[in-house]
């Protein structure tokens, strides 16, 4: 007991979060209980997931709510007469929301962070109400038993804001629910488990029509960092749970840094669809080259596929993870059936030491801030290179049979990490990565969907000197233009890659081509990149039809997100990049054995128009937009109130200016 008391007090001296609680129905859990796990509706959302196996795609359904796209937040903002407001309302809405947030020494916004951990994929906004003078003290909220305080005080900033906010517009996916209420509040949280201790919480309160059962609690002692509001978000938002004897290696877990948070874990990224998995049978034999941030490798328990497996991702120390102090090969086991990380049932979620060592989830000392990170947790070159059953007894499934998985000749951690899966694995091929652009070409047209035109040519080309092979690549190329509607979220249009007539150039069946065919991004000069910047099979493109790396203050301006299994691809734009007129070129390409399609994309950004046949039920819309008959000529436009002018009954068009953004 005598090492206890010292942590014991040095928890409860520090001003703010240690233990990242949940607290449903007044009682702190590990994880929400299934009834109040949040929920979202994404059944229109396809997660990417490949086989190295040639076994059907397995079902890609994420476990924890998985929104995407923008998420609008509401934070609601509280002081005492005892602790008055630290910052500005401003102040507020540069932390949230902010690019490039640097206060304190934050590496950014809470909405950059979710930025960066999702590729682009979610864009968290916090739209701000404050300050509040709550009717008592901070110091009597405080003094109540366990979370009673903080329920008081919810219920009080729900009833002082409701005149002002419309509770439904946080309701982003439309199920009666809101997703992210934030109440952030002056002064430090004091008490571990009780008063305002920042925590995620739940309630019964309904307001404008949406039940507001999910919100999290941060405190702002005056100096600002991130990491507990992206922690509490991931409960809030997500549902994940906090992992207790975890280690630095995800947010959900220890708090490694206040102002650079770690990143979210990549098996939880994957399952958002943030990065696509890549799932492995003990058949595989392959050698695989792999980044950070690409993929993560799944390997489920054959007995409980739904349940139960291993994955794995490269890690690098950089950026968000460069607190960490190792990297290359990370290693976690899952088990869905064991919710949370607790002493009592045992890890959800725990990290594969790749120096065997494990720890006791059953020694307080190892919860936190043990077992923090270290560089011998990474498998790589040298003493980790191998991981099987043979090598690793003691890690199995968690009925004690043997996994049956084996990983060997892991790679030294650079740009990239090699590593075999199955062992005995092929040499590396020179020229994964490039592949010779072609020398001539010939046209011919063939059949097209009505939303793109498309046109097919052929060539054939040798590989570069630098290649291993001398087979002649024979290279068809199809052309597509689309039309694409300008858009502020991410909006996407999606073609028909015209997959029977690619199967037929390829030489097998449609349903051959999503595991039989690699997937390239082409670059300007023909030549073939084997890393995607999209999502799972996809590019982000810059304006110059180059591939690039999503970044809203980069050069990224399009998007392809090819789907292999159904032969379509969907397109968007990078939202304020772009202007009506605009024109882009990009390529992809499939290859098969000597055999090669190309699709040549060119994107034209067209003026966001809506067709108004009704005008009664169009009376109120954006002010200032033009409305034009069906030949084209203006007859108008919305008063400052956002009303239609007065028309007679008819068909018309209406061209949203609140979409149109120039080009930088």
């Amino acid at each position: 007991m005598r090492k206890l008391f010292p942590l014991y007090f040095l928890l409860l001296s520090l001003p703010t979060m240690l233990f990242a609680d949940i607290v449903y129905q007044g009682k702190r859990v590990e994880s929400w209980p299934e009834e109040a796990r949040p929920k979202f509706n994404n059944s229109s959302i396809d997660k990417p997931s490949f086989l190295l196996s040639r076994t059907d795609a397995s079902q890609t359904k994420s476990h924890y709510a998985a929104p995407k796209g923008k998420i609008y937040s509401l934070t609601l903002l509280v002081d005492f007469s005892d602790k008055p407001a630290p910052v500005t309302v401003s102040d507020i809405e540069e932390w949230l929301n902010k690019e490039g947030f640097n206060r304190d020494g934050c590496n950014g916004s809470v909405r950059d962070y979710y930025l960066d951990v999702s590729n682009g994929q979610l864009d968290l906004t916090n739209e701000v109400f404050g300050w509040y003078r709550a009717k008592h003290p901070k110091s009597w909220y405080e003094s109540l038993k366990d979370y009673t305080g903080s329920d008081s005080l919810m219920k009080e900033v729900f009833a002082y804001f409701d005149p002002q906010v419309d509770f439904s517009r946080y309701d982003n996916d439309k199920d009666g629910t809101t997703e992210a209420i934030n109440i952030v509040y002056a002064g430090a949280g004091e008490t571990w488990g009780q008063g305002l201790w920042p925590h995620s919480g739940w309630s019964n309160e309904k307001r404008d029509g949406v039940r507001l059962t999910h919100h999290q609690m941060t405190d702002m002692p005056g100096k600002f960092s991130i990491y507990v509001f992206v922690h509490e978000s991931g409960h809030m938002i997500f549902g994940w749970p906090d992992l207790y004897w975890y280690g630095d290696y995800c947010t959900m877990g220890n708090r490694a840094h206040d102002l650079n948070p770690v990143a979210i874990n990549d098996f939880y990224r994957a399952d958002q669809g943030w990065i696509p998995f890549v799932d492995v049978t003990s058949n595989d034999v392959s050698l695989e080259i792999t980044k950070p941030n690409e993929v993560c490798y799944r390997y489920k328990n054959p007995a409980r596929p739904e349940k139960e497996g291993l994955v794995w991702s490269y890690v690098r120390n950089k950026g968000r993870n460069q607190v960490l102090k190792g990297s290359g090969l990370l290693m976690q086991h899952y088990d869905f059936s064991i919710e949370g990380n607790t002493a009592e049932r045992g890890l959800g979620l725990k990290i594969v030491n790749a120096d065997h060592a494990d720890i006791s989830h059953t020694n307080k000392n190892d919860q936190w801030p043990n077992p923090g990170s270290k560089a011998s947790a990474f498998f790589k070159s040298g003493t980790y290179s191998e991981f099987s059953d043979e090598k690793y007894p003691a890690i199995t499934w968690y009925n004690g049979s043997k996994t049956g998985l084996k990983i060997t000749d892991i790679g030294t951690p650079g740009e990239t990490l090699t590593f075999c899966i199955g062992g005995n694995c092929p040499a590396q091929e020179s020229s994964s990565s490039s592949i010779a652009s072609p020398t001539s070409s010939s046209s011919t047209e063939i059949s097209s969907s009505s939303s793109s035109a498309a046109v097919i040519s052929s060539s054939s080309s040798t590989p570069k000197p630098e290649s291993s092979s001398t087979v002649e690549m024979k290279i068809e190329k199809i052309a597509f233009d689309v039309a694409l509607q300008l858009d502020n979220n991410y909006g996407y249009a999606t073609l028909d890659l015209n997959g029977e007539d690619i199967a037929k150039i390829l030489g097998i069946s449609q349903s051959e081509i999503a595991d039989k065919v690699k997937f390239y991004g082409v670059e300007p000069d023909g030549t073939l990149n084997s890393r995607t910047t999209g999502e799972g099979t996809g590019h982000w493109f810059d304006k110059d039809g180059k591939i690039v790396a999503w970044d809203v203050n980069g050069t990224s301006m399009i998007y392809s997100n090819v789907d292999l299994s159904t032969m379509t691809t969907k397109i968007g734009h990078m939202p304020n990049k772009v202007k009506a007129g605009d024109s882009f070129t990009i390529r992809q390409a499939i290859v098969y054995e000597n055999k090669q399609v190309t699709f040549e994309i060119t994107v034209t950004i067209q003026e966001r128009t809506t067709r108004i046949s009704n005008i009664r039920s169009s009376r109120r819309g954006t002010p200032g937009n033009m409305i034009f008959n069906v030949l084209g000529k203006p007859v108008g436009k919305r008063t400052e109130s956002g009303d239609m002018p007065d028309l007679p009954k008819g068909v018309y068009v209406e061209y949203d200016y609140s979409f149109f953004t120039p080009s930088p």
